[in-house]
């Protein structure tokens, strides 16, 4: 067999016994389950010019249950890949569901 050949067979074999990740923590149960009986925040859509592209562009801001404007929150931006749009988290998972959860808890 050539080299090239052999070299790729083993980067494919060795990706079966080697993980890139461990797992050392499992998330609690329930923590992405909505619960009826806490405050949820407001979901709302934003229109904002793009110098980057030279167009709108649209998101999807999440403000947590009591939202004050004056006051000051921690950020999170979840970003999504190539071929989606700003509604590509909401579709395939429950990020509000998760930040409300956390915010019940008072984390």
């Amino acid at each position: 067999m050539n080299k090239s050949v052999v070299l790729a067979l083993g980067f494919i074999l060795s990706g079966i016994f080697i993980s890139a990740q461990t797992f050392d923590k499992q998330a609690p149960q329930g923590f992405d389950i909505e619960k009826k009986e806490i405050s949820h925040g407001k979901i709302d859509t934003v229109t904002y010019e793009s110098k980057t592209v030279g167009t709108q562009r649209k998101a999807l801001v999440y403000t947590p249950p009591g939202f004050e404007k004056k006051a000051q929150y921690p950020v999170l931006y979840l970003l999504h890949g190539i071929g989606g749009d700003e509604k590509e988290w909401f579709r395939n998972g429950t990020p509000q569901i998760i930040l409300e959860n956390l915010y019940a808890q008072g984390k």
